[in-house]
């Protein structure tokens, strides 16, 4: 009797075996616990799992979302870094032409004036006296070449060219000037150039030496077939002066040596 009420109550028996515990009965000395929702199918919690998966595909989704607007970024900054080296190119280039042109230009005209310079002082340039002394002055760059020196009532004839004059025979050579006196009558050499104005091939017109003491024609255009420059006739006596520039390189050389034009007394 008494060892069925300590067995009732949960106490060993008399002999000194451990009574085993009662699995239906409740344990004083654990609290109680709610237990999780059982899902039906899996015999397993199902709220935290569910949770889970949802922040995984938000996360996902933010992480698409922030990689392809990182890369439309990336492709706009492509976009205009091309632009704006095309923009840098272009605008370099250009620079860099005008730049070029500039210098190109100072160059020339620096190259023009110490040109102009070297020619300074000009030197004076006198045909024989029987001929009528006929005087000029011409850049002292230019070489002079005395081919007929008017001996024995023969033509005078000299050339000129900057550094050094060439051979007088060729016919693809050029003179800065040619310097002739006929032993002719001023009409007799004016008729070849009167001929080609006729022909519209040259132009004409008066020219007269700042002292008046002189006067002629100035002819303009194709000399020969291979010549095409300008030619002053002047009348002296019964001689005629030729003055020939052989090309447009030497109008302004040759304009401003006819200015200077004179006859020693």
């Amino acid at each position: 009797m008494d060892q069925n009420w300590n067995n009732a109550n949960g106490q060993a028996p008399a002999g000194g075996a451990a009574a085993m515990p009662n699995p239906s009965m409740p344990n004083p000395s654990m609290p109680n616990q709610p237990l999780p929702p059982v899902n039906p199918a899996m015999g397993v919690p199902t709220a935290p799992m569910a949770i889970e998966r949802k922040g995984s595909v938000v996360e996902t989704i933010i992480l698409v979302i922030v990689c392809l607007i990182a890369a439309a970024a990336i492709v706009v900054a492509v976009i205009f870094f091309m632009q704006w080296r095309d923009l840098k190119t272009d605008a370099d280039f250009k620079t860099n032409e005008a730049v070029a042109a500039a210098v190109k230009e100072t160059q020339e005209t620096d190259n023009a004036r110490f040109a102009e310079e070297q020619k300074e002082p000009r030197q004076q340039f006198c045909g024989p006296a029987d001929y009528g002394s006929v005087c000029f002055y011409y850049p002292k760059t230019w070489s002079v070449y005395i081919e007929a020196d008017a001996r024995n009532n023969s033509d005078f004839k000299a050339y000129f060219a900057p550094k050094q004059v060439n051979p007088i025979k060729e016919s693809d050579s050029r003179y800065a000037l040619r310097f002739t006196i006929y032993n002719k009558q001023y009409e007799d050499v004016a008729k070849t150039y009167q001929r080609k104005v006729e022909k519209s091939e040259m132009t004409y017109r008066t020219w007269n030496s700042d002292n008046n003491k002189m006067t002629g024609a100035l002819y303009e255009g194709q000399i020969d077939k291979q010549i095409r420059g300008m030619v002053l006739l002047i009348k002296v006596n019964d001689k005629t002066v030729l003055l020939q520039a052989d090309a447009d390189t030497f109008r302004s050389d040759f304009e401003a040596l006819i200015t200077t034009l004179r006859r020693n007394s």
